[in-house]
């Protein structure tokens, strides 16, 4: 096992290229804009991803509409554009301030995020196994047919992709700043679309997450080292995020959202005068925010909504000291006013981002106890408990009676609004207040335990820290040399790495690497399919279409071979064309609608993956089915059972 596993981080260095290729994106796109804007250090760091998809996702819009094709063009000249706005405005200002961390405790916080990086990107790297290893989940369909489909058309508008699986002309939003992303990583290495993926999954994960989190608890909690330690255990030791959005669905653009969502909260805090906002004015990261919103919406409208939920702590604290030092009851009747109007703004902003209600059916999966008792151990997402991590909330909990801070308050309740909506989704059965609360996440349980992840981390940093500051504290008062203090933070820094992420993250790794698991009965594709797709552009020539049940995988021609599929997702807005084809093709002969339907459509080629489906579901098209006795295709190449024909019913 172990060599297998050697052997498998050795293949992952096929990822460095396109890994470079994400990293210099980011950084050429977003970091100029956080140095000009001000920041420094580890600001600058975990804003860069954030302005960068904010920029990209911009970008992709804009160049939709105005027919501008996708490359990393638009992204440039729409960064260059919000680069001289930001100078003009702070030269009209006379801001000239940065924004930065104590400069004496910065090789703790890059030590950390390091060495978090690196457990994170180990982690990820198990579950993925392979440069070319595909997630063998349902959702991938879309996900990887729609970078393919970006980079055919050179549209990656919101507004663009959802004409994927339609074939009306109807424009439908869905998020892509992911998949804009994956388009330019794929131009930028030239790597294939599953590399690509799989680098970006990588880099979200051991990258954007950490610094996320460490800048988050920094904000809430403070700046010492025990603050910076603690958010990086934290971070590496719950499962459910990021590992969860890698096995589950698969969710990728939720979790691009999530890895987005501390650093956006961060600068909440920041605007709302409960983080440490230095010497800048609210203005300043009210711009700020701006900038970053637009990132976290068009990577995901979940994540966005999770930044409602999670930062309405922040905002009754913002309220309440407002309130504190109101000097008469006009002033408060107007924080009354005003909370209302934030009050009806939110519920009117989660109808509008609530999906549809056929998507949102998803059951309940356990009793209101177990859910609860589930939450406080951090027993989420997957079998094993983080209880050291749940012990460090309840420890956190009590640090934060006992200070009886305001920004203790609001970490206590960011955690609580997070724990409640996952004990809500999980187990409450009342399913009108259930849908009220979490029917923006789909009331999909999975959803909501990455989202609790990011709930929870700056509690338990904060109990962690504590404590290791207490006995600090102590040991100075026992005399004990500034060298015997360190090496003791240092002991204790090494042993709770392995202690804190041995306890879920072993398990959760072997779980998740199961839906990336290549074998004979793949759910998605099995390694004889996969075999035909990478050989099927030595008998598919350009611009023909072929036809298959994309149930059992065969859309993803579109993707892997670059050849163009008749329905390129499961969920497909059907047309007339397409029916005749599906129900009657092995029948050509005598339905003469057949052929027609064929010449209209391009098709000339039908894959055949037998009757397995990704879902373990019944989905027969009749048409495409018992092929080997019809006269209307001949058998082109096959690999086990799976087979590729060419239609030849209609000359």
């Amino acid at each position: 096992m172990a060599t297998s596993k050697g052997c498998a981080y050795m293949e992952l260095i096929g990822l460095v290229c396109p890994a470079l290729a994400l990293v210099g994106c980011y950084a050429g796109l977003g970091l100029p804009l956080a140095m000009l804007i001000g920041l420094r250090g580890l600001w600058a760091a975990a804003l860069t991803p954030l302005l960068a998809t904010s920029v990209i996702g911009i970008s992709a819009t804009v160049a939709g509409w105005v027919g501008f094709r996708w490359s990393l063009l638009p992204p440039v000249i729409v960064a260059l554009i919000i680069a001289a706005g930001i100078v003009v405005v702070r030269g009209l200002s006379g801001s000239r301030g940065t924004v930065c961390f104590p400069a004496r405790h910065r090789w703790w916080t890059w030590g950390v995020a390091a060495v978090a990086g690196i457990v994170l990107a180990v982690a990820a790297g198990s579950v993925i196994g392979r440069p070319e290893a595909l997630s063998q989940t349902f959702d991938n369909i879309f996900h990887l047919n729609a970078i393919r489909y970006a980079l055919d058309t050179g549209d990656v508008s919101p507004l663009a992709i959802g004409r994927m699986t339609s074939f009306e002309a109807t424009p439908q939003f869905y998020p892509t700043g992911w998949h804009s992303t994956a388009a330019l990583v794929v131009q930028l290495s030239g790597s294939s679309i599953l590399a690509a993926v799989n680098a970006q999954t990588i880099i979200i994960a051991a990258v954007i997450w950490p610094l996320g989190a460490i800048l988050l608890s920094r904000v809430l909690i403070g700046t010492t080292p025990a603050v910076i330690v603690a958010a990086g255990v934290v971070a590496v030791s719950v499962p459910a995020f990021p590992l969860l959005m890698m096995d589950y669905g698969v969710l990728y653009p939720y979790q691009l959202a999530l890895a987005l969502l501390p650093a956006t909260l961060a600068v909440t805090a920041c605007l709302l005068g409960i983080g440490d906002r230095g010497s800048v004015t609210p203005g300043y990261w009210g711009l700020l925010l701006v900038g970053a919103l637009p990132g976290i919406v068009i990577a995901h409208p979940g994540g966005f909504v999770g930044w409602m939920a999670l930062s309405l702590p922040m905002v009754l604290a913002f309220a309440a000291e407002l309130w504190r030092r109101a000097p008469g009851r006009g002033i408060r009747a107007w924080i009354v006013a005003m909370l209302l109007a934030y009050a009806i703004l939110g519920i009117l902003l989660l109808r509008v981002l609530r999906p549809p209600l056929s998507t949102r059916g998803w059951p309940t999966v356990t009793d209101l106890p177990t859910a609860a008792m589930r939450a406080l151990m951090v027993q989420v997402g997957y079998p094993s408990a983080a209880w050291l991590v749940g012990l460090s909330v309840l420890i956190g909990l009590a640090w934060v009676l006992r200070e009886q801070s305001s920004r203790g308050f609001v970490v206590a309740g960011i955690w609580l609004v997070g724990a409640t909506l996952f004990v809500v989704v999980s187990a409450v059965i009342w399913q009108t207040l259930r849908d009220a609360l979490t029917g923006s996440w789909y009331n999909n349980w999975p959803r909501l335990a990455s989202l609790f992840v990011i709930a929870l981390v700056p509690l338990a940093a904060l109990g962690i820290a504590r404590t290791a500051e207490a006995v600090h504290t102590i040991l100075r008062r026992m005399a004990v040399p500034a060298y015997g203090r360190f090496a003791v933070g240092v002991l204790a820094t090494v042993l709770a790495v392995p202690a804190f992420a041995s306890q879920a993250l072993p398990d959760a790794e072997q779980q998740a690497a199961e839906s990336f698991a290549l074998g004979a009965d793949s759910p998605l594709l099995s390694v004889d399919e996969l075999t035909l797709l990478k050989r099927l552009d030595k008998h598919v020539p350009t611009g023909a279409v072929v036809a298959g049940n994309p149930y059992t995988g065969t859309s993803l021609a579109f993707a892997i071979a670059n050849r163009r599929v008749l329905m390129p997702h499961v969920l497909m807005e059907s047309a007339p064309d397409v029916d005749v084809i599906n129900e009657n093709l092995d029948d050509a002969a005598r339905v003469p609608q057949v052929c027609e339907a064929v010449d209209r459509l391009g098709v000339g080629y039908v894959l055949d993956f037998g009757e397995r489906e990704v879902h373990g579901g019944s989905h027969p098209l009749p048409g495409l089915q018992g092929l080997s006795g019809s006269t209307a295709v001949r058998l082109v190449d096959s690999e086990g059972y799976a087979r590729l024909y060419e239609v030849v019913a209609c000359g």
